[in-house]
């Protein structure tokens, strides 16, 4: 598989790199964090006069006509400033079914906005405990629309999203995918801690009322639809894992060989030094696993296989480079003052958000074994 890039894609990735490098800095990071909304809205309006926001969507709603690569370029450099903007949310898990899936007045109504900046998307993908495939929210018939009753959890940036996408089952066992404005009638939020500091909300949803327009797709089509944004949402995790991952072993590598004791840098001790090679090797497997999964998937090609083999490593490597990057930083990787434990968390939401380490294994087992 050839992971090369354009010329024009490693321009969206300098581009991209050079405006997190300007707006998110740790000082920029702190500010977010302590406020209540925990969304930088300046950088995310920088992206779209950039226009990144666009790079995945046709030119007829104003984007660059890029595709899934290019959002996972934007995705692994947002990894490596753990910047707090919804790019997974809005442009992968949302966005994108719109685009492939929705109708003319779907796109129009969603896709422009989200290409100027002004709108914000999310999708409730995440199911308590459960494989994410099989919702357990309840879509009814309910005259000439829909009737919706359940509870998500997890939903990013909830409390300012213009819609949400919503998975839901109907009473024959049906997938239906349904855009859901988080304040329609019957809808209640509540706010939920994320350990990436993510903002997040659980949804309730008793007896929500929506219109046949509400509706993504077709009832025939919900279950490969719902599969086809989990694997691009899954994907999208790894390249946010993967710059992540990245960045967490260079401040590693750094620390340890700025940081002395007994006139030596840590880095020349042997167990310092065996962690750290152990990182880069789980960080260059993180790196191109998901960019196999990805390739695959911006060409239309099957990769249930890789995606799963992605999200392993993502979650597995992704654990332990974390934790090594703490360990080997000492006292100071908790210190809040210190970028170290961004990472750290990051990477230890991503490891269990759609599916675990384990949870992977045993999938990937089942599609080998269904062979």
């Amino acid at each position: 598989m050839d992971f090369s890039l354009s010329d024009e894609q490693r321009a969206l990735a300098e581009l991209a790199a050079k405006i997190l490098s300007d707006r998110a800095s740790l000082e920029r990071l702190k500010a977010i964090e302590r406020s209540d909304e925990r969304y930088d809205r300046e950088l995310w309006t920088d992206f779209a006069r950039a226009g990144l926001l666009g790079a995945a969507l046709p030119e007829e709603v104003g984007g660059s006509g890029g595709g899934f690569v290019e959002l996972c370029l934007l995705l692994e450099q947002q990894g490596k400033r753990v910047a707090m903007i919804p790019l997974l949310s809005t442009l992968v898990a949302a966005a994108m079914p719109i685009e492939r899936f929705g109708s003319p007045t779907q796109r129009e109504r969603y896709l422009p906005g989200i290409v100027g900046g002004e709108t914000l998307l999310s999708a409730a993908l995440v199911e308590l405990g459960a494989d994410p495939r099989f919702p357990a929210a309840s879509a009814s018939r309910d005259g000439a629309g829909w009737r919706l009753d359940g509870v998500k959890v997890a939903v990013p940036i909830a409390h300012l999203a213009t819609a949400v996408l919503m998975p839901a089952r109907t009473a024959s066992g049906e997938v239906a995918i349904f855009l859901v404005d988080p304040k329609t009638p019957g809808i209640r939020l509540e706010r939920q801690e994320a350990m990436s500091w993510e903002p997040q909300s659980r949804m309730e949803l008793a007896g929500v009322r929506l219109g046949e327009d509400a509706l993504l797709g077709s009832i025939e089509r919900g279950a490969e639809i719902l599969d086809w944004t989990i694997e691009r949402a899954t994907v999208g995790l790894c390249a946010i894992a993967s710059g992540a991952c990245q960045e967490a072993v260079r401040l590693t590598a750094e620390y340890s060989s700025n940081r002395k004791q007994f006139d030596k840098p840590i880095a020349m001790f042997q167990a310092v030094g065996q962690r750290l090679a152990d990182a880069y090797i789980d960080n260059e497997a993180v790196n191109l696993t998901m960019w196999q999964a990805a390739t695959r998937l911006a060409a239309d090609q099957p990769a249930a296989e890789e995606v799963a083999v992605a999200k392993f490593w993502a979650s597995d490597g992704g654990n332990r480079i974390g934790h090594t990057g703490l360990h080997v930083h000492g006292g100071i990787s908790i210190d809040v003052d210190y970028p170290i434990h961004r990472y750290f968390l990051w990477l230890k939401q991503i490891e269990n958000t759609l599916g675990s380490a384990s949870s992977e294994l045993v999938r990937l087992g089942a599609l080998l074994a269904a062979q």
